[in-house]
């Protein structure tokens, strides 16, 4: 980790809670094969974004991206993984409160962030 990214607030995803394990798991596997662990939200819509980002892709309620729909990190190619409805949800309410607990719903927000996953049970 470099020194400028040190100090960055960081969206921590626990594989040990069963309520988002799928998506530490997507997480895990996204950045072990390079996609990036800092990630810049910017106040704007996303549903442009994530069409983008998902052309090409079969439409199923399943499907979880990374990086996140909401980041300038998101525009082109993105890993596709795999995740319940259930489990979604529950992203979609920890990835708010960590944003507004963060101020980054301000209007014209640049906010950068490190994505930690933790508790995954690493291969022997």
């Amino acid at each position: 980790m470099s020194s400028n990214t040190a100090n960055l607030p960081v969206m921590v995803y626990d594989w040990n809670d069963k309520r988002i394990r799928e998506i530490a798991e997507n997480i895990w596997h996204a950045q072990k094969a390079g996609w990036p662990d800092v990630l810049t939200y910017v106040y704007r819509g996303d549903n442009d974004i994530r069409r983008l980002s998902l052309r090409g892709i079969p439409r199923i309620q399943s499907r979880d991206e990374y990086p996140f729909a909401s980041t300038l990190e998101n525009e082109g190619s993105v890993w596709v993984g795999h995740a319940s409805v259930a489990q979604q949800t529950v992203q979609r309410d920890l990835m708010n409160s960590f944003y507004r607990s963060n101020g980054a719903y301000r209007k014209g927000a640049t906010f950068r962030f490190r994505v930690s996953v933790i508790n995954y049970p690493v291969p022997t």
